[in-house]
């Protein structure tokens, strides 16, 4: 009597079901096998995370200038490495004019309609003196005249011409007794004015400022001080803002009045400007398709360009040259 052959014995020409290949997708799905597959997928996942934010950290951190960038600097002159105040001026039209008698003529200037009849270029020279004046009586201060491009009936920026300004009236020295001040000419409003003129004294100085002082008009103080300093977290103590008035009580009311429902309001709700109609007003200015190279210039700023919270008030979390 034959007992029955065991269950692993392989008959010639069969293969024992022990030993039968199975398909990818059974494997898979067999309970342990996914286990170690979700983890082996996760593992690779969060290393291609970890990749990434290293790759981003390295373009964004300490990254030199590329060579057609470096090849047209020049050495910085000694004399920059001591200044640490920086002294902004915006500005708010452009002056066409180029002798001293034009300087308060209407139409040497581009105005907006409600600039006109309101003495506003004597307002503008007033800006510009003050800011001249605190520059030139501090030996560590760099007077930065700030406004791009903002007239499709110039080719000259706010901050260029304001500079004119000052050299035509005699408000600043020759510059071969004078060289702390340029100009910043990318700024498409006052958000912009603040944080590309800090980004401007990198460019000259090689380093970032320890004091700021704006000269502007009254009515925009509280945006300037309020909104712009905090979403930029410059240290209050650091921090001055001297407003001009208007020279007219009624004019400074209605000036504050249109501040408040054009700026300050949609300013406190999307404190980077990235949002509309913020972003729609800079592109509105921006009639010669100009671009900053502040990404370059400031590379320790370059997230600080780009932070754009989705709820609009949300302040930048990383890291700043001047700390908290």
């Amino acid at each position: 009597m034959l007992l029955p052959a065991p269950v692993t014995f392989q008959r010639r020409g069969l293969v024992s079901l022990s030993h039968s290949p199975r398909s990818l997708p059974k494997i898979l799905r067999a309970p342990a096998r996914l286990t170690n597959f979700s983890a082996l997928l996760l593992i690779a996942l969060a290393s291609c995370s970890v990749l990434l934010h290293l790759r981003l950290y390295f373009q964004n951190h300490n990254v030199p200038p590329p060579r057609s960038v470096l090849d047209t600097l020049p050495e910085r002159p000694p004399s920059v490495s001591d200044l640490d105040h920086l002294v902004i001026v915006p500005g708010h039209a452009i002056w066409i004019g180029a002798l001293a008698q034009d300087a308060e003529v209407e139409d040497s200037w581009l105005l907006a309609s409600y600039q006109r009849a309101r003495r506003r270029p004597s307002i503008f020279r007033a800006h510009i003196a003050r800011g001249a004046q605190i520059a030139t009586e501090d030996p560590r201060a760099l007077l930065v005249f700030s406004g791009g491009f903002t007239s499709p009936y110039s080719a000259t920026s706010e901050g260029e011409s304001y500079l004119r300004f000052a050299r035509a009236t005699g408000i600043l020295p020759s510059i071969d007794v004078f060289s702390r001040v340029t100009t910043e000419d990318a700024s498409l409003d006052s958000f912009q004015n603040l944080l590309f003129s800090i980004a401007r004294f990198r460019e000259i100085t090689g380093a970032y400022p320890t004091r700021i002082t704006v000269v502007s008009h009254r009515f925009k103080h509280y945006r300037f001080e309020r909104l712009h300093r905090l979403a930029l977290r410059w240290p209050k103590h650091r921090f001055i803002y001297e407003g001009i008035p208007l020279g007219n009580e009624a004019d400074e009311h209605e000036a504050a009045s249109g501040e408040l429902a054009n700026a300050y309001t949609p300013y406190s709700v999307d404190l980077y400007g990235c949002h509309a109609p913020l972003t729609q007003k800079r592109a509105g200015r921006n009639f010669h398709m100009r671009s900053h190279g502040y990404h370059v210039g400031a590379p320790e700023l370059r997230e600080l360009f780009e932070w754009c919270p989705k709820d609009g008030i949300k302040i930048f979390p990383g890291t700043l040259p001047w700390g908290k």
